[in-house]
């Protein structure tokens, strides 16, 4: 059994004569209903299959213009009064254009009325042509709408599943065993020497945890908020690290930018776990914000690994934003530096 998928081309050429079709069946019914059956003629009939198959196709070309639109200006889930005013306009245009082209051409063309005698006789045509048109915009409005609502729907799951991969890939990385034992050995090794300074780190682990545990179920957090448990991360490994690692970050602001949680806090922690940390490199670590958007940059010194990055997090984290801003998360490398830019998101 041949099941060959049929091509575009093939596809339109089949709506074509389905319209087609359909425009005629439309008009037999209307001149059936209008005139008695014995007036009919093969003229009469020859002349209604031509002026209902310039009016059909002169309405199904609106289909494409009216999806034109559609694709630049109507948005029924975001802007739903402005979408529709879009549709019914650019529809209430291109069907006068077709209704008035087609029956000046049959009416006045083809048979010679004057515009008086259309005036005065013709003009319930017109009115009914109008009546089917809008029926039939209807259903274009609703298939569009559907068709909208739905991809809102399915972007707004999938949007779910990647917070949730996000959250997820957060939180195995930070309660993974090696960031524990690192922890725990750093904080062994201040009971010894700085009892102050281990009571500091156990405060600002503990409060690292708390955050982490109460911002991941957020959808959005302010800029702030995101530099605050990261302002704690960043003393945890520079207690950690000591001298051979440093971090410029940036002050609070007053800007009222948010962020997707533990975003920023996931690119700091690919810093350390992609490049080599030691007395003879130094990693260097700065964040900056500035026109709208946040950069994490840091020295480029990647380690061996046995296993290739998965690239999960940052893939989902990207399209994350481009959902949210549609703007796209920018990466940069040269030899000395590796940079995340990822933009900022305003309410």
């Amino acid at each position: 059994m041949d099941c060959k998928k049929k091509s575009p081309r093939e596809i339109n050429i089949y709506k074509l004569i389905s319209f087609g079709i359909v425009s005629n069946v439309i008009g037999l019914g209307f001149i059936l209903i209008f005139n008695p059956i014995d007036r009919l003629t093969w003229g009469n009939l020859a002349y209604n299959a031509g002026y209902s198959t310039t009016l059909g196709y002169g309405l199904f070309l609106n289909g494409y213009v009216f999806d034109f639109f559609e694709r630049k200006w109507i948005n029924w889930v975001q802007v739903p009064v402005r979408s529709f005013i879009v549709a019914f306009t650019t529809s209430t245009v291109g069907c006068t254009i077709v209704i008035i082209f087609t029956n000046v051409f049959w009416y006045g063309f083809i048979k010679g009325l004057s515009f008086h005698y259309f005036k005065e006789h013709m003009m319930p045509i017109i009115w009914m042509e109008y009546g089917v048109f809008y029926f039939l915009a209807l259903w274009f409005y609703a298939r569009s709408f559907l068709s909208q609502w739905r991809g809102e729907v399915e972007n707004r799951e999938k949007l779910k599943r990647e917070a949730l991969a996000l959250q997820y890939e957060a939180l195995k990385t930070q309660v993974n065993p090696h960031f524990l034992f690192n922890s725990l050995n750093v904080l062994t090794s201040l009971i010894d020497k700085d009892v102050k300074g281990a009571k500091k780190f156990t405060s600002e682990l503990s409060r690292f945890y708390r955050d982490l545990l109460h911002l991941k179920d957020k959808e959005l957090i302010t800029i702030n908020e995101e530099l605050a448990i990261l302002r704690r991360y960043i003393f945890l490994q520079q207690i950690r690290f000591g001298k051979n690692f440093n971090a410029t970050l940036p002050e609070d602001t007053a800007d009222e930018a948010m962020v997707i949680p533990l975003s920023v806090q996931m690119l700091v922690e690919n810093t350390f776990k992609h490049n080599i940390v030691s007395s003879d490199q130094p990693l260097s670590l700065k964040l900056i914000i500035e026109k709208n958007q946040l950069t994490v940059m840091n020295s480029y010194q990647p380690r061996t690994m046995n296993e290739p990055p998965s690239g999960i997090g940052i893939q989902n984290l990207t399209e994350r934003y481009q959902y949210l801003t549609g703007k796209d998360v920018n990466i940069y490398q040269t030899e000395k530096n590796y940079s995340v830019t990822i933009p900022l998101i305003y309410l």
